[in-house]
């Protein structure tokens, strides 16, 4: 029988091996994926916006219809498994992002 770990699935899952429901709570729900964002041309810096996504709702950082969101907003940017690691506009503290480049969580992460 194998032994149980105490660890948080993030430290002993890949984002590739996390359930949907894991998958999900991974997020730190800080919302800046769904604020527009510029790209500069000459040096690809990033700079977000004070402009948001119409379903952010603004006081919960959570979309309002998230299950329909692509419907809504056809353009939305759904994270996924398959494209977490092409996406080098999320920021720098994204759980998504830090796993993605093998780094860990805060010690605050749920």
């Amino acid at each position: 029988m194998a032994a149980r770990s105490n660890k948080p699935f993030w430290e002993v899952k890949t984002l590739a091996e996390m359930t949907q429901q894991e998958w999900e709570s991974v997020c730190d729900g800080c919302g800046k994926c769904c604020l527009h964002k510029l790209q500069d041309e000459y040096d690809d810096a990033v700079y977000y916006t004070s402009v948001a996504c119409r379903l952010l709702d603004c006081e919960t950082c959570q979309c309002k219809d998230y299950p329909n969101r692509t419907q809504h907003v056809p353009d939305c940017v759904q994270l996924s498994k398959e494209n977490v690691d092409t996406l080098g506009w999320m920021p720098s503290t994204c759980a998504y992002r830090l796993l993605s480049e093998g780094k860990g969580l805060p010690d605050w992460h749920p």
